[in-house]
């Protein structure tokens, strides 16, 4: 005669619970494919968000390609830095945390103002990045100062507060993309233009240029 055995009544919220934790814990080490796998997502994301902000600034610039990819290499140089200082914890400077530290999209609309500002004024590019860095530096002090005081202005700065910049700073950046996309456009139908109305050869219009063909 087989007897049933009763099921305590927290059974089942017990398995909802063991089947809701996480898969691997704090101090848990996961096998090495899923760490590698898992490192190279972290590296990707990482990495594009550490120089998108300089390929937008760079491009709405119009700076060369020279400067663009010194200002990149900057950009990536200055957030190893900054993460390991950030990670390391030297006294009271740095979490301890695993977090790295990027370019922000938050300065992107104002540089790219700033620069056109100079730019349309006579500057040249040594000048107008000159006035651009020194101003990043002073804003860089100014928001570190900020940062021990930053606890007292909660009140202040509340989530809908918060929440306004952040709608604000993405909508710049839709700005700042669509402009590029707008550029780009119109160069794609200059292009296709010259090419619809290029003339056949042997005939050439006067006051004209054209590139010389290559031999075939």
């Amino acid at each position: 005669m087989s007897v049933n055995a009763i099921e305590p009544a927290d059974a089942q919220p017990v398995a909802q619970t063991q089947n809701s934790e996480l898969i691997y814990r704090l101090e848990d080490r996961p096998p090495l494919p899923q760490t590698l796998f898992a490192a190279c997502q972290h590296l990707l994301a990482m990495f594009v968000a550490v120089i998108t902000p300089a390929l937008l600034i760079c491009q709405a610039l119009g700076l060369p390609a020279q400067d663009t990819q010194h200002i990149i290499s900057m950009s990536l140089f200055a957030s190893g830095v900054a993460s390991i200082i950030q990670i390391k914890a030297w006294g009271p400077v740095g979490s301890g945390l695993l977090s790295i530290q990027g370019t922000s999209f938050n300065f992107v609309a104002p540089l790219i103002m700033g620069g056109t500002a100079l730019k349309t004024g006579g500057a040249d590019v040594p000048t107008m990045m000159a006035a651009l860095f020194g101003t990043l530096m002073l804003a860089s002090c100014t928001e570190m100062v900020l940062s021990r005081i930053l606890h007292l202005a909660r009140r202040i700065i509340t989530p809908l507060v918060s929440g306004v910049v952040v709608m604000i700073i993405g909508l710049s950046l839709i700005q700042v993309g669509a402009n590029l996309h707008r550029r780009r456009l119109c160069r794609h139908e200059r292009q296709h233009l010259w090419r619809t109305e290029k003339p056949a050869a042997g005939r050439r219009r006067p006051g004209h240029y054209y590139p010389a063909e290559s031999a075939a």
